[in-house]
């Protein structure tokens, strides 16, 4: 008797360390960068921890000048990814997209916040209106909120605050709509034309 719950408790033991690591493997699409030189390559969407995870990028990498989004799929922390974008800006890094770049929703503010903005044709920067927390798109105080947010927002790293406008009939919450160059081009969000035929 005393073996089976020697075994019993064994087991529960193993059980119990597997649900543990399960619990501290790393979420899918987390944030992470990848560090050559003065450029970051960044991967993955913003939470709750990516403050912390952008200060310690650039405290252990003051060589560090330029972000390249490489995919980054959007944010699941709005008030969090405000944070971050501030201190791109505060920082004074560039940020660029790759031909094979890939971002989207409230990543495309990591972009917005650098200095100079670059992209390579092929790049996809994607776009659509944010919804409510109650999943409302037509809630007036969330979008009057996020109306005065985003322009003010637009309007310091010197893009035409008519883009929000611009995102919100662009496509809606659960859908998305993928930059052209011409638009890119209209509201500021590149400091130079790539000079795509595809445009």
């Amino acid at each position: 008797m005393q073996r089976i719950h020697f075994f019993v408790i064994a087991v529960m033991i193993v059980l119990g360390g597997l649900a543990v690591r399960d619990l501290t493997k790393p979420v899918e699409h987390q944030l992470s960068f990848n560090v050559q030189g003065e450029t970051a390559f960044v991967f993955g969407t913003t939470d709750s921890n990516s403050h912390n995870l952008i200060k310690s990028l650039l405290r252990e990498n003051p060589q560090v000048t330029r972000l390249v989004l490489q995919a980054m799929p959007g944010t699941q922390d709005m008030d969090t990814n405000r944070r971050v974008v501030m201190d791109i800006r505060a920082a004074g890094l560039a940020t660029h997209v790759p031909a094979n770049g890939r971002i989207a929703s409230g990543a495309v503010d990591w972009f917005i916040a650098g200095s100079p903005r670059t992209i390579e044709c092929g790049a996809m920067i994607g776009v659509h209106s944010w919804g409510s927390k109650t999943g409302e798109r037509g809630d007036k105080a969330f979008y009057d909120g996020q109306l005065r947010t985003q322009r003010w927002f637009l309007k310091k790293m010197d893009v035409d605050p008519d883009f929000y406008e611009f995102t919100r009939a662009a496509a809606g919450p659960d859908d998305i709509h993928w930059l052209s160059v011409e638009e890119m081009l209209r509201y500021g969000l590149i400091s130079e034309d790539p000079g795509c035929e595809d445009r």
